[in-house]
């Protein structure tokens, strides 16, 4: 009697998991059903959008981009040619220093703008580039000055600091809220961004600071070339330059939860290279366990080089250049700078190179723009008049001397 209650008892559970398995394969059906049934549609949108637009077998592609992406033309192949063949040199003038990045950069620009390895991409993004290194060394500016390059204005990109995406649901953010949630009508930040210009640069700026969530979506724009929105909408990437920047690498994580620094000014560049590296394969294949994401960026993590003392001394006086023209720009007067008091404010300026050109910036700006801005009001100086500084000084706040070369001037 037993037995045969444990023969039943059997019974029911395969009949449970018969069950189970049945409802599996139905959900499974209808999945495939209803995607047999967006590959249909999608076909004979593109079909009626090609005989719409009188496309012939041959551009098949072009009624492809105009349904994802609302185009027929290849953007791309807009580009001027001869002004990306002699890009370097405009380039480095803005990106000192990191030569390597820029000629990698300038190489996915150039296999964008060829497409060459176009049929093996499919869908995904024109190019893709994680600039990694330490802060203030060019990441960001490199970006704008390839948007520059490419759409003659650098603030055409498209930026998110990711910082501002470390909470679990802050993905809704980017794609928008699903049916029910407030924001819904509204839609994503980037899905928005990229339907609206969708060949265009998309910078994501220190990615390592985003919720490990958002680099899910990464993952699908990167395989794919498509996200979909909380609204239901199918957003294409397929024309965009996508460039993450990070400053992983620079430092490391101990055993005890400590950070202690992994490369410095000191050690030589391919030794940074190789560190900095590491560490980012480190970090995404353990801590966030998503090795998936380095597999899709390949070899394209570029490791940029610490601001040397040559490259610091050409963007000092670049800075002061540029400052000293603006003057003239703004308000018709000529500043000249001597010898000695351009040592001065060189020494001030370079004395410490851990922040990068962004630190040089910010010592520039403390030890002669604000103090020169102050001079030259007290001084009432007019559009046409000739100034020089004949001495700087650094006490509190910094001082500037002027000596006014205009015919009837004084020092000030």
């Amino acid at each position: 009697m037993a037995a045969d209650k444990a023969e039943i008892n059997a019974i029911k559970d395969r009949i449970a998991h018969l069950h189970l398995h049945g409802a599996a394969l139905k959900i499974a059906q209808a999945a495939i059903a209803q995607l047999n049934q967006e590959i249909f549609n999608t076909r004979n949108a593109i079909a009626q959008l090609g005989r719409t637009e009188n496309l012939g077998f041959s551009s098949i592609g072009d009624a492809v981009r105009r349904y994802k992406v609302g185009v027929t033309e290849d953007p791309w192949a807009r580009i001027d040619r001869k002004k990306v063949r002699g890009a370097a040199s405009f380039v480095q003038t803005r990106v000192k220093g990191q030569d390597h990045a820029v000629t990698h950069m300038l190489d996915i620009i150039k296999r964008a703008v060829t497409g060459v390895g176009a049929p093996r991409r499919g869908g995904r993004p024109r190019g893709v580039a994680f600039l990694a290194g330490p802060t203030g060394v060019g990441k960001t500016e490199l970006a704008k000055t390839i948007t520059s390059l490419l759409f003659g204005d650098e603030s055409a990109y498209i930026r998110f600091d990711m910082s501002e995406f470390s909470a679990e649901h802050s993905d809704q953010r980017l794609i928008g809220a699903p049916p029910g949630y407030l924001g819904y009508d509204v839609g994503g930040e980037l899905t928005n961004a990229i339907r609206e210009r969708p060949f265009s640069l998309l910078l994501f700026d220190e990615i390592e600071k985003a919720h490990p969530r958002i680099l899910d979506k990464f993952l699908q724009i990167l395989d794919d070339g498509v996200l979909t929105s909380g609204r239901g909408d199918r957003v294409y990437f397929s024309e965009a330059l996508i460039v993450f920047t990070s400053n992983l690498g620079i430092y490391r994580a101990e055993s005890d939860g400590s950070r202690v620094v992994n490369v410095s000014s000191d050690d030589a560049f391919p030794e940074v290279q190789t560190k900095v590296r590491a560490e980012i394969e480190r970090y995404f294949k353990t801590v966030l366990n998503r090795p998936e994401i380095l597999n899709r960026i390949g070899d394209n993590i570029v490791v940029f080089d610490f601001i040397r003392p040559a490259i610091a001394d050409q963007i000092f006086a670049g800075m002061v250049d540029d400052a000293l023209a603006d003057v003239f720009t703004s308000q018709g007067t000529t500043v000249m700078i001597d010898q000695s008091s351009r040592e001065r404010l060189r020494a001030l300026c370079l004395s410490d190179l851990s922040n990068g050109g962004r630190g040089i910036r910010n010592r520039v700006e403390t030890n002669l723009i604000n103090p020169l801005a102050r001079a030259l009001f007290d001084a009432d100086a007019k559009p046409g008049g000739r100034f020089e500084i004949r001495g700087i000084e650094r006490g509190s706040i910094a001082t500037v001397h002027l000596s006014d070369l205009s015919p009837t001037g004084a020092a000030a």
